[in-house]
């Protein structure tokens, strides 16, 4: 985005398959170029959806017995089926994944006994996925669904990588002689064991540790629900023209509703029914439950409404409450509820400490592995629950571009997105319809934001909030950019070539730009004698610096680096010019000084003195020109930019802070005393007379 690697895209043919040759230059992490890549493939905007209707249960049998059809005629394999709906929202696919005997899933048991060749078969069956419970905690849930599967490869042995920490454990516990393995879930920390409740309280989620008491083990915390207040209370809202959320209805001042909260909070002190006033008198939804509303927990609603519910005690009546919302009267219906904290964990006692330690490293190191007999399957999956989300006809072929601004207010990090006259509406009606709910933002089958709807949007511009700093935002605009290709993409190969193919053009112009350096030494140090050789100094350390800063990370905040490219070699060159610009005119101006008959200290000061302003214009100028190329330009004209606003960051202080530093050096050394060092001798002639 910043030019600095210039990255092409070029399309190309193989066959009868269309390619796209991405060439990445000088990027570190090859996987990560991959992964942005591999996002290029699907913009999708959708709906919040988690119930399984029969409509929806339909719709998945139908797709998975459309699929299934294409395959038995022979006009798709299950391969080539599976790519093409790998993408897709509720489906799985899977290429050759072994299962043992025991690990085969709901509706693939039959396999067991099918060979490779055997028709594929469409069956029902479940799937294990890791998601929530109600208490928020991870765990292995089964999924419904319809698979579509083939055997790649017969049952033969094969080694096993266990990845659940819990089925570490325990396979571990089978291999040590007197090992003990406690498991305990949902349990509340006051019932833990003593030894053991510290370190399980501050332990982090899903981590193990190798611990001495109460006995050498590995303890292992794989979730934790800490306590909480939850709070039960009903309000009176009393709102005004202008407060957030306020209805179109609500016409009175601010002033006029503070002193009709007073109003009725007297009438509530008089012995008036709260709940009668709250569904007569309140504003905003929770009137029509007279005022009644959800039970909450800390942290989830305003401040100040918090501070206030979570004091009270059952039938108290607060004072009145000033929130963006409006003017509040809170009633408790019951006491705060406080919960305990509960935790799940495991643990594994050995023999010592060491074997506890060893346990640890192979957890970590995921190198806990079992013998087992495996069959491959190629697995095609259709999930018949919802996974959250519906589709809209909202996707990549409406929107046109997302950017990053700073939100004027809060002078945070946004991502401002815009979509085309039709993506207009659509998503103006998709807003309607959706405020307070969330809709999702995928691109390529991963979810990469899921924004709240605030209200309804119109103009086909929207604002998406929640990043954390601009290198988030960046890269939420980027996985947008990048998504609105509506054609899937498939990794076929890559390849990493290193620089040897241009070692012949880079010794040729790395040999060219000595003799060049050469040349411009030997100018400065014929025209300007000693002045010269320290400005050829300067301008070496310059070089040196300049390399420094393009080896680390771009302007020291990012994770990308600058490569050499055409456009970044084009600034380095022009900064050159103006670093050797800045020594020549603070050279000529010391030889105007002592042509007057000054001294070289006094000559230099006051030339250093005279010749700033120009140096300050010049180049002042010049990094205007770069922040406009920046802020405005393509890629490679940011890249021309970035490097000469690099370069003459350097050659400022390389003129103006080492040239002098190195002056005064020489000045209060016995060189001074030799003026011809310094002045031609036609220069020193004219002085004298």
């Amino acid at each position: 985005a910043l030019g600095v690697s210039e990255a092409t895209i070029t399309p190309s043919y193989y066959g009868s398959e269309k390619h796209l040759l991405v060439d990445c230059p000088g990027v570190v992490d090859i996987q990560q170029c991959i992964e942005t890549v591999g996002k290029t493939i699907r913009l999708e905007f959708k709906e919040e959806f988690t119930e399984a209707t029969e409509e929806y249960k339909k719709g998945v049998r139908d797709k998975a017995n459309a699929t299934f059809a294409t395959i038995q005629s022979g006009e798709k394999t299950l391969q080539s089926a599976g790519q093409d709906l790998s993408s897709t929202l509720g489906t799985v696919f899977s290429e050759n994944e072994r299962f043992s005997e025991a690990d085969l899933p709901n509706g693939l048991k039959q396999f067991w006994t099918r060979k490779p060749g055997d028709p594929v078969l469409l069956t029902e069956g479940t799937i294990q996925t890791v998601g929530m419970n109600a208490e928020g905690v991870q765990e292995l849930q089964e999924v419904g669904g319809i698979y579509v599967a083939e055997v790649v490869s017969p049952i033969a042995p094969g080694t096993k990588q266990i990845e659940n920490t819990s089925d570490a454990l325990t396979e571990l516990k089978n291999r040590a002689s007197g090992a003990t393995l406690v498991t305990q879930k949902d349990i509340l920390l006051t019932d833990v064991d003593a030894a053991l409740r510290d370190q399980i309280s501050t332990q982090q989620v899903g981590t193990s540790v190798a611990v001495s008491t109460p006995a050498p083990g590995v303890l292992y915390v794989n979730g934790r629900i800490d306590g909480t207040e939850r709070a039960s209370v009903r309000h009176i809202l009393v709102s005004y023209k202008g407060a957030d959320r306020a209805e179109t209805t609500v016409t009175r001042t601010k002033e006029e509703a503070e002193a009709r909260a007073e109003d009725l909070k007297k009438q509530v002190d008089g012995g008036a029914d709260f709940a009668a006033l709250a569904a007569t008198q309140s504003d905003g939804p929770s009137k029509a439950q007279s005022g009644k509303l959800e039970p909450f927990t800390r942290g989830t609603s305003d401040p100040a409404f918090e501070a206030a519910a979570f004091v009270l005690k059952k039938g108290e009546v607060s004072s009145i409450v000033e929130t963006p919302f409006g003017f509040h009267i809170i009633k408790a219906d019951e006491d705060v509820q406080v919960t305990g904290t509960k935790v799940s964990y495991s643990f594994l006692q050995v023999a010592s400490k060491q074997q506890a330690d060893d346990f640890l490293k192979q957890i970590n190191e995921k190198t806990v592995v079992k013998t087992e007999n495996q069959i491959g399957l190629r697995v095609l999956f259709f999930s018949l629950e919802p996974t959250g989300w519906k589709d809209t006809e909202l996707n990549g072929q409406h929107f046109r571009s997302a950017a990053v601004t700073v939100d004027q207010y809060t002078n945070i990090p946004v991502v401002q997105i815009q979509f085309d006259s039709v993506g207009a509406k659509l998503f103006q009606e998709l807003t309607k319809n959706n405020i307070n709910k969330r809709i999702a933002i995928f691109v390529g089958g991963e979810l990469v934001s899921a924004p709240t709807v605030q209200n309804e949007i119109s103009g086909g511009t929207a604002i998406i909030t929640g990043s954390q700093n601009f290198e988030e935002a960046n890269r939420l605009a980027t996985d947008l950019n990048t998504g609105a290709i509506p054609a899937p993409i498939f990794l076929s190969g890559q390849n990493t070539i290193q620089p040897t193919l241009g070692a012949s053009a880079l010794s040729e112009s790395l040999f060219a730009g000595f003799i060049g350096f050469l040349i411009l030494c030997f100018a400065l140090v014929f025209i300007y004698r000693l002045l010269g050789l320290i400005s050829a100094l300067t301008l070496l350390l310059y070089f040196v610096l300049l390399l420094a800063f393009m080896k680390l990370p771009l302007f020291l905040v990012t994770d990308d680096y600058i490569v050499i490219t055409l456009a970044g070699i084009a600034g380095v060159i022009l900064s050159i010019g103006m670093a050797v610009d800045a020594n020549i005119l603070i050279f000529e101006r010391m030889k105007e000084e002592l042509a007057q008959g000054k001294t070289l200290k006094t000559a230099a000061a006051t030339g250093f003195k005279r010749a700033w302003p120009s140096i300050r214009d010049g180049n002042m100028s010049t990094l205007i020109s770069c922040a406009i190329l920046i802020v405005i330009g393509t890629s490679i004209v940011r890249g021309f930019a970035i490097t000469l606003a690099l370069g003459i960051f350097i050659a400022l202080f390389c003129a103006l802070v080492v040239t002098k530093w190195l002056l005064d050096k020489v000045f209060a050394s016995p060189l001074a005393e030799h003026e011809a060092y310094f002045l031609p001798k036609k220069k020193r002639q004219h002085h004298q007379k």
